[in-house]
């Protein structure tokens, strides 16, 4: 948690913090227990960083779907979004228990779909990607957080 501080302190340092917008599309029937929304749209920005609190039970599960379905849907569908993103894994666990995960997108692309589920419908089709959506939102301790920096 120290280091997720920190970084954001020294994005803060060098660029000023502008509002952000989240995407309000989400699948049909999502989980009951979760929030998150299916993307994050940064207003006039450099780089975006979407925060991610996750459930400890579900943390190895969140990290191998962002490095083998997520992302690499990502990298077939937009290899520019691919090569502006980052995903960040913890070292440890938060006071709470849970484990923050964290996306960056730098540049972030404005022209450009960083929506998680238009991505996985792209690449697998309606179904499976509602199927793997559910799953990741399954995943989530706590709404996601979204930073734009410019």
């Amino acid at each position: 948690m120290k280091k997720i501080f920190i970084i954001t302190l020294s994005f803060m340092m060098y660029s000023c913090a502008i509002p952000i917008s989240i995407g309000n599309r989400v699948v049909e029937t999502p989980s009951a227990t979760n929030k998150a929304e299916t993307s994050v749209y940064a207003s006039q920005s450099a780089t975006m960083m979407a925060i991610n609190h996750i459930l400890p039970a579900k943390s190895a599960a969140f990290e191998m779907m962002n490095k083998t379905i997520i992302l690499p849907a990502f990298k077939r569908n937009d290899i520019d979004v691919y090569n502006s993103l980052q995903f960040l894994a913890p070292e440890g666990q938060n006071e709470d228990g849970t484990y923050t995960f964290v996306y960056v997108a730098s540049p972030y692309l404005e022209d450009k779909n960083y929506d998680i589920l238009d991505v996985l419908v792209a690449e697998y089709g309606r179904f499976q990607a509602e199927e793997y959506f559910d799953i990741w939102l399954s995943c989530f301790a706590y709404e996601q957080e979204v930073m734009s920096f410019r």
